[in-house]
């Protein structure tokens, strides 16, 4: 489950990332210095022991009580 969450968040980086975008935007459009507006669906995160999806800011499975990691890697950030 982590492996693909993973898999996600660089996909998710790189589609961000200007290089991308501008290498995307000259591909479509087969003009130099157009910019193609790239959506990026926001990054799912799901249970470990049910399944369910959760925000990322939620500490806590709202099914199951299991501790969400994302919630606990996020605040350490912020320390």
């Amino acid at each position: 489950m982590d492996e693909i969450y993973e898999r996600q968040k660089i996909q998710e980086e790189l589609q961000r990332s200007p290089e991308f975008v501008d290498i995307f935007s000259r591909l479509v459009s087969g003009k130099p210095g157009y910019k193609t507006v790239v959506q990026v669906k926001p990054l799912t995160v799901k249970c470990s022991g049910c399944g369910i999806e959760l925000k990322k800011e939620q500490k806590f499975c709202h099914e199951c009580g299991t501790k969400n990691p994302e919630a606990e890697k996020k605040e350490e950030n912020k320390s």
